[in-house]
């Protein structure tokens, strides 16, 4: 039995030497597929990122005058809370907002500033059927007519980049997946083809010396599998050096490729098991084809 395995890896390796002007250009080619493939998943993996933090978008924070009295802040929150599409209000003191600062920049900016510059504010997060972008602005521009506060921010920009983009960043992504998954698995139907069709003697020996299916089948699925796993591998290798280079430069894009390794695992095993499985077919397909003209 082990004899016989062994014979049918050495067979299936020894196809790639024999056969490199048909394995070769359908490696390069499964390559450049899984490369645009991963870089596809990745960005779907981005999308949903940018997707999963919309909720933090929708958040309003409204700065408090500097006159405004400390008794003042429970009933201007209590305002706050009957607005219209308003779900919570947090009061956040000029303590706790300086402590924040801190935390999350350098200490050294407020250097030169004497005191704390950093008035109390109120935090204001929408229901979740308000957040829209329409919804957004006119919550944040009702809170704006109030006088006791100075200033009212709203990330309104982004809300809307993210709520006209986001059919976009999850349709291109798939459909662009589907097509080179597709694509690859011509790719490899045709290499195997061609592969079978050059030893179409040996597989008929093979066949007519009582060989099963399965043995004759073997050697050709292992080859597809071994073609899409090198052909993704390097894609993978070399997509990861380049992202891995762009968040050496750009430190803030790490966030958005948390999920490389989970990208680049599931490619390579998706494409080993599509080579193999369509490998497979092809063979099954070409055996039964001679059993149907040998009737």
């Amino acid at each position: 039995m082990f004899g016989q395995l062994g014979y049918l890896i050495s067979e299936s390796f020894r196809g790639w030497k024999q056969h490199r002007t048909v394995i070769l250009p359908s490696l390069l080619t499964i390559f450049l597929c899984s490369l645009l493939l991963a870089a596809s998943f990745t960005a779907l993996g981005v999308s949903f990122k940018l997707i999963s933090a919309e909720k933090s978008l929708y958040v309003i924070e409204a700065f408090l005058n500097d006159h405004v009295p400390a008794d003042s802040v429970a009933a201007i929150q209590t305002r706050l809370e009957h607005t219209r599409h308003v779900e919570s209000v947090s009061f956040v003191s000029a303590d706790s907002a300086l402590a924040d600062f801190r935390n999350h920049f350098s200490p050294d900016m407020l250097e030169l500033v004497e005191g704390n510059p950093i008035p109390a504010f109120f935090r204001v997060s929408l229901r979740s059927e308000a957040r829209n972008p329409q919804d957004l602005s006119e919550v944040r521009h009702a809170i704006a007519e109030e006088s006791y506060f100075e200033e009212v921010q709203a990330p309104i920009e982004w809300a809307t980049r993210i709520a006209t983009w986001k059919f976009k960043m999850i349709f291109w992504p798939v459909c662009i997946s589907i097509l080179l998954l597709i694509a690859l698995s011509l790719i490899i139907c045709n290499s195997v083809r061609l592969s079978l069709l050059s030893r179409k003697l040996l597989v008929e020996n093979m066949k007519y010396a009582g060989g099963s299916y399965m043995f004759i089948e073997f050697p050709f699925v292992l080859e597809g599998a071994a073609q899409g796993f090198v052909g993704s591998g390097v894609a993978i290798i070399l997509l990861g050096l380049v992202i891995k280079s762009i968040v050496q430069t750009f430190p803030i894009a790490a966030s958005g490729v948390t999920y490389f390794g989970i990208v680049a695992l599931f490619t390579v095993l998706l494409e080993t098991t599509l080579a193999g499985y369509f490998s497979f077919r092809t063979v099954r397909s070409f055996l039964f084809e001679k059993k149907g003209e040998q009737e």
